[in-house]
């Protein structure tokens, strides 16, 4: 993906989160790793997931989830 070409895929898939979904199991992956990858897309679409997903990590900081 681009953005992620210094990581390896099995550094990817260990930093991946897992979520079960109707009893099957689907990988994630790793916030940090998505923003990475928009912000070197950056198209306009990505631009304003960029934005979310750094409102998430945010509030995740603030409840202590991170």
């Amino acid at each position: 993906m681009k953005g992620l070409e210094g990581l390896t895929f099995d550094l990817c898939l260990y930093l991946a989160k897992v979520a079960e979904i109707e009893n099957i199991k689907v990988l994630f992956l790793n916030i940090n790793h998505l923003i990475l990858n928009k912000k070197t897309v950056n198209r306009p679409k990505d631009q304003l997931d960029v934005v979310e997903l750094e409102k998430i990590i945010q509030l995740r900081k603030e409840m202590g989830l991170d």
